[in-house]
């Protein structure tokens, strides 16, 4: 299961309160979410001299570099990288508890910094370390949360660790509840999240993102992924991403015209990407173009897009690969082809990653699909 808390919560800044500085910050945030990582850790370099006791200028600086490190560097350059980063950023948290005690907010994101060493140690595959660090640092952030209600933005781990949870197995089931008393429900945890994006100062942005994914892919709400999608992607017009999110939003939601205004715009954004990120994302660009081609039951172009969707798969989230597995399974269904469609679909299935699609897939390989 690759849908996990373990992502780009642990870069969100959990701020409440205001401090000097933020406005710099902020800056350098709406740089990286739109690709600017150099402009970002720039600011963010200069920041941290000039506001040291901001309690998010480190782990912001943290998470530019980070994915300034995704977009140009190896996987082992970027894992070495980040977790230097936080080895250096720990002590600083720890030295600004000790001056400020009473201060919720520096051991909120002390608690951020030490779970996004699971972080590491999940692309590096440590399994015992992943856990290990991402109970360290979530212990952490739940007695913030539990002793400062104020604080809306720590609603999003906690949301999201109630909704992975709510979906899990009876031992991750057990483990939210058990160790961490969380209330391990769907329900629960999207209130969370909802929460974090309506009213989080800093949280929505990642907390929309999550809504849109969930809305999407995890727990179908074509109108909610549109609403929440277009936030995003008018806030950050150059984050190809949410651009995804947006244009399969407009497709889910039959408003076909727009859709292929969005995929104009995703076939004109890629040639800016780097190297890496279209390695990530020529997949993504081929499925969105796959469903639009499929929704106007032209199944040829639909299953060229798909090939090269599926033959070309370099993101890390398989999400996307499922769902292509999936729309080519159904479209073989159409075309009378049965044997090839099953086999599609027990190829979607054996991705195992929670998402809408498995549940459809095992559906039609009993049933065949029809429109």
């Amino acid at each position: 299961m690759k849908f996990s808390y373990f992502s780009l919560l642990y870069l969100v800044c959990l701020l409440n309160a205001q401090y000097s500085g933020d406005e710099v910050i902020w800056k350098a945030v709406r740089s990286f979410y739109n690709y600017d990582t150099g402009k970002a850790i720039t600011i963010l370099n200069n920041a941290r001299i000039d506001y040291p006791e901001n309690p998010t200028v480190h782990l912001t600086w943290v998470a530019a570099r980070w994915l300034h490190s995704q977009a140009h560097d190896p996987l082992d350059v970027t894992w070495y990288t980040l977790n230097k980063d936080i080895d250096m950023v720990i002590p600083i948290y720890n030295e600004l508890i000790d001056k400020f005690p009473d201060n919720p907010n520096y051991k909120l994101y002390l608690g951020s910094t030490i779970g996004l060493k699971a972080r590491v140690s999940l692309g590096r595959k440590e399994w015992l370390n992943t856990l290990l660090w991402g109970y360290r640092g979530f212990k952490i952030i739940l007695k913030v949360a539990e002793n400062n209600p104020e604080i809306v933005d720590a609603q999003l781990p906690l949301g999201i660790v109630e909704y992975y949870s709510g979906m899990s197995n009876a031992l991750v089931r057990w483990a939210a509840s058990g160790m961490f008393g969380l209330n391990p429900s769907t329900i629960a945890g999207e209130k969370k999240i909802l929460k974090a994006a309506e009213k989080g100062r800093w949280s929505w942005i990642e907390a929309k993102g999550t809504l849109v994914f969930m809305h999407l892919w995890i727990n179908p709400k074509p109108k909610f992924a549109l609403l929440f999608s277009h936030d995003l992607v008018s806030n950050f017009p150059k984050r190809y991403y949410y651009r995804v999110l947006y244009t399969e939003s407009l497709l889910n939601n039959s408003l076909m015209s727009d859709a292929y205004q969005s995929l104009q715009i995703l076939d004109s954004m890629f040639s800016d990407l780097t190297d890496i990120h279209k390695d990530w994302y020529l997949a993504y660009r081929k499925y969105e173009w796959a469903l639009y081609h499929y929704l106007n039951n032209d199944y040829p172009l639909a299953l060229s897009s798909l090939d090269v969707a599926i033959n070309n798969y370099g993101a890390e989230l398989d999400i996307i690969l499922g769902n292509a597995l999936l729309l080519k399974g159904k479209i073989h269904d159409l075309l009378g082809e049965r044997n090839t469609a099953v086999e599609y679909y027990r190829n979607c299935i054996q991705l195992d990653n929670y998402s809408y699609a498995i549940k459809e897939a095992e559906q039609f390989i009993n049933q065949p699909f029809r429109k």
